[in-house]
């Protein structure tokens, strides 16, 4: 992907995240004259969700064994999310796993050529705080991602190594109740992988870290 690209991808997401962030003021605003007399929100966030979202994927990978240091690169990418959430007070604390599909890619310009984002997903803790149906949140939990390597560039699939990697992502988010039912979010995730070995032809071991950083905006059903 182009550096142009890749530029408008960031600039559009950052469009989409300052909406959804004038919106819910918006929304916010035009409920401060409701009254709950616990001091509890009076928009009700328990219950089971489903949704899906939108964004930009940021792959970040370092050759330790024989390359020059970190390259990044990304590209755009589409979630399928779900979860629970139980309120008590104004407190929301929920689970939510979702499943990650995109086409990131990072080109080194030595040993990985490329290294692309296949699947990714997570299973994560929430802990937000309700502002009425505006409900900031932060999250983190267990990274799941396959990647593979193309250790020549000439897409000999014997030159390839796809590894599923784990490790750790944290974040957190805004969400919006637009209605009842229906929430929409944005959100910034980060996830680490650590350092892990891709095994090519003949043997040859790289290992090789791998990080990301996800943009998204996302629409849900609440039941």
């Amino acid at each position: 992907m182009s550096e142009l690209l890749k530029e408008r991808g960031i600039h559009m997401i950052r469009n989409l995240l300052a909406s959804v962030f004038v919106f819910g003021c918006a929304a916010t605003a035009s409920a401060a004259d409701v009254v709950v007399e616990s001091g509890a929100a009076a928009y009700n966030w328990s219950g089971v969700y489903v949704g899906g979202a939108l964004g930009y994927e940021s792959l970040e990978a370092n050759d330790v064994t024989f390359g020059d240091g970190w390259a990044d690169d990304g590209g755009f990418s589409g979630a399928i999310y779900g979860g629970y959430n139980y309120q008590y007070a104004n407190w929301v604390f929920g689970v939510e796993g979702d499943v990650k599909f995109g086409n990131a890619e990072v080109n080194d310009g030595d040993f990985l050529l490329p290294l692309e984002s296949r699947v990714a997903g997570s299973i994560r803790g929430r802990v937000g705080y309700a502002f009425d149906n505006i409900m900031p949140y932060v999250t983190g939990g267990l990274a799941i991602g396959s990647f593979r390597a193309d250790h020549e560039g000439d897409g000999d699939s014997d030159d390839f190594a796809t590894e599923t990697l784990t490790g750790y992502t944290v974040g957190g988010g805004i969400e919006w109740g637009a209605t009842e039912n229906l929430v929409v979010r944005a959100e910034y995730l980060f996830s680490d992988y650590g350092k892990n070995d891709f095994t090519f032809y003949d043997n040859d071991v790289h290992e090789i870290e791998v990080r990301t950083h996800d943009v998204r905006i996302g629409l849900a059903y609440k039941f």
